[in-house]
């Protein structure tokens, strides 16, 4: 993990680009080394260790990086504004996204609370659409908010799961997660 703090210029600008090319190049060959790592981000192999003690280590900024992007993904979204049904979509399409991007990355890993924090931020605004819906009387309410949004977010990622083996595209997953979505958890 790289150090916090002040980092040198040229070593700021190496730690995004070894993350940069570790985002891109495992998300077509998960297995890469880290010499991988190092050809892509253009630096040597030393470089990537000197900032990322092992490929653990990495992966870990990896993580960060991408629920440091769903969060402000989902913010841009402005979530709190206008219909829920409608709100969810520029959510689901905005995650989708950020999901596509991050392909590596599946879940938290288990006990890392620090990460498990973050991902929480990332879905606090999910599950705050649904209360709001579920007080405008658009959601229903006999479901708990926080299970309705983690309904939604296995939703996207089974829409992800789809979208990278070319089943759907990034349009319609959206449209198929807000679909099944909604008509499970709409009131009639």
């Amino acid at each position: 993990m790289p150090p916090s703090g002040h980092l040198r210029a040229d070593a700021e600008r190496n730690v995004r680009s070894i993350i940069e090319a570790a985002i891109v190049l495992l998300a077509a060959e998960p297995e890469a080394s880290m010499e991988r790592v190092a050809q892509a981000a253009g630096v040597g192999r030393a470089t990537v260790y000197r900032h990322f003690a092992s490929r653990e280590h990495l992966v870990r900024a990896i993580h960060d990086r991408a629920l440091q992007d769903a969060r402000d993904a989902v913010l841009r979204t402005r979530p709190e504004e206008g219909p829920a049904h409608e709100a969810l979509e520029r959510v689901v399409t905005a995650l989708l996204r950020v999901g596509d991007r991050y392909r590596l990355l599946r879940q938290v890993p288990p006990g890392d609370t620090e990460l498990q924090a973050r991902a929480d931020e990332v879905g606090d605004p999910m599950v705050a659409l649904v209360e709001r819906g579920q007080r405008a009387g658009e959601l229903r309410t006999d479901l708990p908010p926080r299970w309705l949004a983690a309904a939604l977010g296995s939703l996207a990622v089974a829409a992800l799961s789809a979208m990278i083996r070319g089943e759907l595209s990034e349009d319609e997953a959206a449209t198929v997660v807000c679909t099944t979505f909604v008509r499970g958890a709409v009131v009639r």
